[in-house]
C-alpha cells in the first residue's frame, strides 16, 4: 500500500527541469553584462566591446579607450565565466536565419578577440545581433538565444524547444 501511494506522488509532482533555469539563468547573464556593456559606454564617455570568449565560455568588456575597435590587451576590462557547465554553443538553426555561429547579426564584427559587439558614447551599439548559450551534452532543449537590438539596446531570451525558436514570454 505504502509503494503504491509513493508511485501516485511521483506521478503527482511535476518533473522539474533544473538545466532549464540554470540555461535560462546563463542566458540571463549574457543580457546583464550586454547592458552593463551599454551603460558603462554612456558613463565612461567612450566606446566599449563586449568581446565572446567562446573558448573559455567567458564574456569580455573592454573599454576601448583608444577608440581602435580592437581589445587590446592594456585597456581596462573585466570577465564573467558562464555558469553551471554552459559554453558559447552553435546552434543548428539560428533564431535570424543567419549562417550558425556563437554570434549572429549585422551588430557583430570579428576580431582577433572573438565575436564583438561595438557601444558607442552616445548609447548606441554597432546593431543587432544574437549570442548563442548551450552546454557541453549537445542537448538542443539547452540552447538559448540572446538577441539584442543596437538601436534601443533592448534584449530578449529565446529558448530552443521542439525544433523551433521561442521568444521568453518573461
Amino acid at each position: 500500500m505504502l509503494s503504491l501511494i509513493a508511485i501516485v506522488a511521483a506521478m503527482a509532482i511535476p518533473k522539474i527541469s533544473f538545466m532549464r533555469y540554470r540555461q535560462d539563468a546563463n542566458g540571463r547573464l549574457v543580457q546583464s553584462k550586454l547592458i552593463i556593456a551599454q551603460q558603462r559606454a554612456l558613463r565612461k564617455n567612450t566606446n566599449v566591446l563586449f568581446v565572446i570568449d567562446y573558448g573559455a565560455s567567458r564574456m569580455r568588456i573592454y573599454s576601448d579607450t583608444n577608440s581602435n575597435g580592437a581589445a587590446d590587451a592594456a585597456e581596462p576590462n573585466e570577465s564573467w565565466a558562464l555558469a553551471e557547465g554552459a559554453r558559447f554553443a552553435i546552434p543548428s538553426v539560428t533564431v535570424d536565419g543567419a549562417t550558425a555561429y556563437y554570434a549572429t547579426g549585422p551588430g557583430i564584427s570579428t576580431t582577433s578577440a572573438g565575436p564583438t559587439i561595438s557601444f558607442y558614447p552616445n548609447g548606441s551599439a554597432s546593431g543587432d545581433a544574437f549570442v548563442y548559450v548551450g552546454v557541453s551534452s549537445g542537448r538542443s532543449d539547452a540552447l538559448r538565444a540572446v538577441e539584442f537590438t543596437g538601436a534601443t539596446g533592448r534584449t530578449r531570451l529565446w529558448r530552443y524547444l521542439n525544433g523551433a525558436w521561442l521568444r521568453d514570454s518573461l
